[in-house]
């Protein structure tokens, strides 16, 4: 029997916090196979000095020995917009592939994942499973109330749940609401989470 190679990739995934780590673990669950390719990820608690924050993560895991096999490692940093598209994200990309991306550097790619404005504002996809969390009776869920996602934000969905006695606090897990959330219907309808899944797939088929 032919001996399988070994898949020379892995991945490092940089989150904002805990509601990204929420989330996005739930993402790997759902799309990703599992060990078809190793991962770990980091949470970075919040985007204030991002850049260093991620310079210092990549850094660590480069000085771990637990990682040491890890010959071709691709980073990905999701995190916040914290503005409309047209405003640049946070992440000072090309200070960080100039400092870790080199020859012979395990870095082989920097691949930001940036939610405008937030992640919470990709959670308007699945307006019914915001709802569904809140208890909203039907007869009262405005299901057009909220057209266009890239001008929400965490703070709008804070007032939807305060709206019905409940608290959402950025950065923070909410127990059970994710889990109320049809992840297939907000990675449909995000091609920056669609794209950035696409890619790691790649990486497990060795391309």
């Amino acid at each position: 029997m032919a001996k399988i190679k070994k898949n020379q990739n892995s991945v490092l995934f940089l989150y904002e916090g805990e509601t990204e780590e929420d989330f996005y673990k739930k993402i790997f669950k759902k799309y990703i196979p599992e060990r078809t390719i190793r991962h770990n990820f980091g949470n970075l608690k919040g985007v204030y000095n991002v850049t260093e924050k991620v310079g210092n993560k990549i850094k660590s895991y480069l000085d771990n020995d637990s990682f040491k096999d890890c010959e071709q490692i691709h980073v990905f940093v999701a995190i916040d917009r914290e503005g409309e598209r047209n405003q640049p994200s946070l992440i000072r990309l090309d200070e960080l592939e100039k400092k870790f991306i080199y020859k012979d550097s395990r870095v082989k790619k920097i691949s930001p994942i940036i939610a405008t404005q937030d992640l919470e504002a990709w959670f308007f996809h699945d307006l019914e499973g915001i709802y569904k969390h809140l208890q909203v009776p039907v007869n009262q869920r405005k299901m057009n109330a909220y057209p266009n996602k890239d001008k929400l934000n965490n703070r709008i969905l804070s007032e939807l749940f305060h709206r019905y006695k409940k608290h959402y606090q950025k950065g923070r897990r909410v127990s059970g609401f994710v889990d109320n959330l049809d992840l297939g219907l907000i990675y449909t309808n995000v091609p920056e989470l669609k794209d950035a899944i696409a890619e790691i797939l790649n990486l497990i088929s060795g391309n």
